[in-house]
């Protein structure tokens, strides 16, 4: 499925920088938006055509946006702090939803986007947040992330990988070593937010793959142990890092159901 050409690439101004976004729906009609937070290398065109597909599913508004770094949005400056995430949730992502005027809604989350989600679902983040899901999210390092991303980190210098990043990313050395270094750095080796899950109660959709190169099923283990909202955990089996590209219908399904529970 290729994605609706009518849908336009829209930028806003946070703090005298671009954030690019496209937005699915019409956000006069009051239905509940769910908020698309992409992957540590991700941007509003790396997603595709999934962003489509689950306003068609779900029948509700979508936005997506590329945070500073990635995409066509403004460059950061490097290095990113450790703590960037928390940044993002706890100060860019409120921007972006007053800023459009946003009432009810759900964050979707992936790796990345997922941690950033999980930090935006604590109750001084949360006012009209209706619910939360949660694609491969992490909470603390795991050795199999730091592989995982030694590995693409040469893939990145020494294979093809930048060339094919370069087409979801005008800077595409901004986005990438702004990711890497970070996680590589050893002062992320003990980074860890599992203290905001016990905060959260708001509802929670959580989805793992097996074969998880970034992350293992302990990811959402501890989300399980220590949340006290209602959750619901879904553990995909022969499925890597993403998902939304390798069990495209099964996740849908899982999202749809989740959001019409809710609305």
């Amino acid at each position: 499925m290729k994605q609706n050409s009518n849908i336009k690439t829209k930028f806003l101004k946070i703090d005298n920088k671009n954030i690019e976004y496209q937005f699915f729906g019409n956000l006069s009609n009051n239905m509940p938006v769910l908020i698309l937070l992409h992957e540590g290398l991700g941007s509003v065109s790396m997603w595709r055509h999934i962003p489509e597909l689950i306003h068609l599913k779900t029948k509700l508004n979508v936005l997506v946006y590329s945070r500073f770094g990635y995409g066509k949005s403004s460059n950061i400056e490097l290095p990113r702090p450790t703590n960037y995430m928390s940044i993002e949730a706890d100060q860019y992502l409120p921007k972006i939803i007053k800023y459009l005027s946003i009432k009810n809604y759900f964050l979707v989350g992936h790796s990345d986007g997922g941690t950033i989600a999980t930090i935006g679902s604590v109750p001084k983040n949360s006012e009209n947040l209706i619910g939360t899901i949660l694609i491969a999210p992490h909470f603390f390092v795991e050795q199999e992330s730091i592989n995982a991303i030694k590995e693409i980190t040469y893939q990145y210098e020494h294979k093809n990988l930048k060339s094919k990043l370069e087409r979801f990313h005008s800077d595409v050395d901004n986005a990438f070593w702004g990711w890497s270094n970070v996680w590589l750095s050893p002062d992320f080796k003990n980074w860890n937010i599992s203290k905001y899950l016990t905060q959260i109660r708001k509802p929670i959709l959580a989805l793992q793959g097996t074969n998880d190169p970034y992350g293992t099923i302990n990811q959402i283990n501890i989300l399980e142990e220590k949340v006290n909202g209602p959750f619901d955990k879904v553990v995909i089996k022969d499925c890597g890092h993403n998902p939304f590209i390798e069990y495209t219908d099964k996740t849908m399904e899982h999202i749809n159901s989740f959001v019409t529970k809710l609305v």
